[in-house]
């Protein structure tokens, strides 16, 4: 292959086209996965607090709760039900998340994981853990904020008999 002064001029520019086009795109995942982050943090800092109205803020309008043992809430009105029936019977002592993974791919993200959900009775009695793995799927919404569209999680604890 001969290459003369301007084909190899031409294939030198496309090069550093290229460079900086891939560069473009992994700052553009960094900052996406930073996004994410944030909203997640946003999420666990809801459930922390116990406030249904922050939590509700995280969620996509069109969001869908998909809880162990229970029917599914789809879109908020349904999942400020499950919310406010959730901590009216007890209050969040502490939430954390291990092994959490995220995948960004364009206006999407998946995230799973592992969470440990401390709760104290309101009714008295003792504190408990809810422990278990999710799934979560969050969406770039049109403003650019990243809101939870799908939620689910199980439990690993075993089930009562």
């Amino acid at each position: 292959m001969h290459l003369n002064r301007r084909g190899l001029l031409s294939l030198v520019c496309a090069a550093c086209l290229v460079s900086v086009g891939a560069a473009a795109a992994a700052g553009d995942a960094t900052a996406d996965r930073t996004a994410v982050d944030k909203a997640h943090e946003g999420f666990l800092a809801a459930m922390r607090a116990n406030d249904c109205t922050a939590l509700l803020r995280q969620l996509a309008d069109d969001a869908v709760f998909v809880p162990p043992n229970e029917p599914n809430a789809a879109g908020k009105t349904a999942i400020r039900r499950w919310c406010e029936a959730a901590f009216r019977d007890a209050k969040t002592a502490g939430v954390t998340v291990s092994d959490r993974g995220v995948t960004v791919a364009a206006d999407w993200a998946i995230e799973h994981g592992k969470f440990d959900w401390s709760l104290t009775p309101l009714a008295g009695g003792a504190p408990f853990h809810v422990q278990g793995s999710f799934v979560a799927i969050w969406h770039r919404q049109p403003d650019g904020s990243w809101k939870l569209t799908r939620d689910i999680w199980n439990s690993s604890q075993p089930a009562a008999r």
